[in-house]
């Protein structure tokens, strides 16, 4: 049985998400402020109800919102580990707050239970969904046409590979790959949290959702509570 720990609840949802719509301050470029915090207090009702996924990590209401926040935290940690890496900090940002806002069209709660919205997901895809929200604001603003691309880009490509789950296209900038490692670490870890804490030392179980067989560390010196209390 997997143990579901991380599920915030309505009112921690919504503090997570003040965090996250402070997060926007934090955007050099006034044009991808004000558009990156119009979106997110647009879609509060949605982000802060919506899963995260629909069966592997974030599986809860408010899981969206959570997932963004871990997302958009890793790729700032990983900004900051590699000071030298000449990466648009406003582009990292921008992407990791709102590279999954198609979820809020693809995925839905019923009853505790997470569903797909009609066939969007299987068809198009969130990421589809997500640069066609982003776009929609971003055209108001007076950017470079190139530029806007680029930001699009941070939706579109930030998944895995070329096909897999819709994915419009390849990553094609750095910014892009930041983001993918920090939303594949914070689904991933996030789903181990799940699965770990229901195990006992050594114990061997198959994470399904995340394709992996874990075994739980059998180390004496390795105690669990202390690290969630660190």
């Amino acid at each position: 049985k997997v143990i579901r720990i991380n599920n915030p609840g309505a009112e921690q949802g919504a503090g997570i998400f003040f965090q996250e719509d402070m997060t926007c301050i934090s955007l050099r470029n006034p044009s991808l402020r004000d558009c990156c915090g119009r979106i997110l207090r647009d879609y509060h009702d949605k982000l802060i109800e919506c899963p995260g996924s629909p069966g592997n990590h974030h599986n809860y209401p408010g899981g969206l919102i959570q997932h963004i926040h871990g997302v958009t935290r890793n790729a700032w940690a990983i900004l900051q580990t590699y000071p030298d890496l000449e990466a648009d900090p406003d582009l990292v940002l921008f992407g990791g707050l709102l590279h999954d806002m198609g979820k809020t069209v693809t995925y839905g709660m019923e009853d505790g239970e997470t569903v797909f919205r009609g066939n969007s997901d299987a068809l198009l895809g969130h990421t589809y969904f997500g640069v066609h929200i982003v776009q929609a604001y971003l055209d108001e603003y007076d950017l470079a046409e190139a530029f806007k691309y680029q930001v699009l880009h941070m939706i579109g490509s930030h998944m895995k590979e070329y096909g897999d789950g819709c994915v419009l296209c390849r990553p094609k900038m750095l910014e892009v790959v930041i983001v993918n490692f920090a939303d594949n670490s914070d689904a991933l870890l996030t789903f181990g949290i799940d699965v770990l804490r229901s195990m006992e030392k050594g114990e061997g179980r198959e994470a399904k959702g995340a394709g992996l067989y874990l075994y739980k560390s059998m180390n004496p010196c390795f105690l669990p509570e202390d690290r969630q209390q660190e």
